[in-house]
């Protein structure tokens, strides 16, 4: 059923992450959405496991995974979101339906969008609203959206404000407008707290 389907790009830890670890892959602040007169999106990163969403049903980080069983609310939420998913089309976000690091005192969602994908064109962050809202589905918050800066620990001051810094994850930043799969590496980037992950090896790490 995912055949073909690609697998969702890593990542990278903006410079000064301090939840980064030796396997992580890092931001080059140089060459993130440099062109001027760009804006970034900065949103709260969830802790849930990283799902993409599409036509013939759902799949974790890789396409070629195998189910688990912890999956299971999730797949029952995705049989309803799924038909109504054009072909070509992926909706990337968060499963919340099992807790993973934190437990949120606050009632969550079941997903979160976080990107739509159109081939392998992400899709602007207004648009990605749009097909949120058109299937029924929640964004991850909104904690602020501008000019980039010049130094990225200015993101920083949008997470202090809008979040229990010593509670949630992190936070990520991604270029307002589309960018093809290639570019993803200078387009998106996150923060992430020291000390989050709090689970043990029984229980599988999920990150976006």
């Amino acid at each position: 059923m995912n055949a073909g389907l690609p697998r969702c790009p890593r990542t990278p830890h903006l410079p000064g992450s301090p939840g980064a670890t030796s396997d992580d892959v890092w931001c080059d602040w140089s060459r993130f959405a440099p062109e001027a007169g760009r804006e970034l999106v900065t949103t709260l990163k969830m802790d849930g496991a990283n799902t993409t969403l599409h036509a013939g049903g759902m799949y974790g980080r890789s396409p070629t995974g195998r189910s688990r069983p912890w999956q299971s609310r999730m797949r029952a939420f995705a049989a309803a979101v799924c038909p109504m998913i054009p072909q070509g089309v992926r909706v990337c976000g968060e499963d919340l339906t099992v807790a993973h690091s934190i437990t949120y005192a606050r009632e969550l969602p079941p997903f979160m969008v976080f990107s739509v994908w159109d081939g392998d064109v992400c899709l602007p962050w207004d648009e990605t609203v749009v097909w949120a809202d058109t299937l029924g589905l929640a964004t991850v918050p909104l904690l602020a959206r501008g000019p980039r800066p010049d130094e990225p620990q200015r993101l920083c001051e949008a997470f202090d404000r809008g979040t229990d810094v010593e509670r949630d994850e992190g936070f990520v930043v991604r270029d307002a407008q589309a960018f093809s799969r290639g570019e993803f590496a200078d387009r998106v980037a996150k923060w992430v707290r020291s000390g989050h992950v709090r689970t043990g090896t029984e229980w599988p790490t999920f990150s976006t």
